[in-house]
């Protein structure tokens, strides 16, 4: 099972959403930095003895390997676990290293997105049009699209989901909407969808993620503190069945035009 969590424009926690969803998975799973301007988890995350994570590995070795010809050891070469058990698949470090992937970005997304290995958990910033990371959201089981609530961050998701609901693929993945909000806006989930719905987009919100600026920071790496009962685990873990639902159906949506 491959899920790409990406957002339309600015920073509403994708590489948070993705690590914290990680964290709770209920089955094997790899987080992979796959931000085309230039990924994070590299520089936030340790081994568990406190050293650096190994940039010399990660989706440059993956697809230096898709050139030769890829193995069922391949994707698991590549990772690498980080303190506190998570598996890693670290990214690239420069935008113009995005483009030295060409074709071979196809090889990579289909062994990320393949029936063997543990399920993969994509944090790929921001899409748009043109984005060199459409072989990998095209392959993907879910698209999870990110936001914050705010009047021109729902415009831009609006736009964005237009736009994955009618790629040029044989068989589109399904799409969702994660909102990131106060864990006391009870209502914004649902007033979201409502909108929505309204603008012809039949895209089910599948919950939120609360904004948890201290917990957030335990899984960037710059504190150091318990955060199993936090806000933000909680509310990921509330995520996790519903991600795993949609992706599993990969339901075919449609937006009006």
């Amino acid at each position: 099972m491959l899920v790409a969590l990406a957002s339309a424009k600015g920073a509403p926690g994708v590489s948070t959403t993705a690590v914290a969803l990680g964290s709770v998975w209920p089955t094997d799973v790899v987080v992979v930095d796959a931000d085309a301007a230039g990924g994070d988890l590299g520089y936030r995350l340790r081994t568990s003895d406190g050293r650096p994570l190994d940039h010399d590995r990660g989706l440059l070795g993956l697809a230096a390997e898709a050139r030769r010809g890829l193995t069922p050891r391949s994707v698991a070469d590549q990772v690498q676990t980080a303190d506190g058990g998570l598996d890693v698949l670290l990214g690239v470090e420069r935008p113009e290293q995005v483009a030295g992937l060409g074709p071979v970005w196809t090889t990579v997304a289909g062994a990320l997105a393949g029936a063997s290995g543990p399920d993969v958990l994509a944090d790929c910033g921001r899409i748009a049009p043109g984005t060199p990371l459409q072989p990998l959201l095209s392959a993907a089981h879910a698209v999870i699209v990110c936001v914050e609530p705010s009047v021109e961050a729902y415009a831009h998701l609006r736009d964005r989901l237009r736009w994955l609901l009618h790629t040029t693929t044989e068989r589109p993945p399904a799409v969702g909407v994660v909102l990131r909000s106060a864990w006391s806006d009870t209502a914004a989930a649902a007033d979201l969808e409502k909108l929505l719905a309204h603008s012809g987009l039949s895209v089910p919100v599948l919950g939120r993620i609360a904004e948890d600026a201290r917990a957030a920071d335990v899984l960037a790496g710059r504190t150091s503190r318990g955060i199993g009962r936090s806000l933000l685990v909680r509310s990921a873990r509330s995520l996790v069945d519903p991600v795993r639902t949609l992706a599993t159906t990969r339901p075919r949506v449609h937006a009006q035009p």
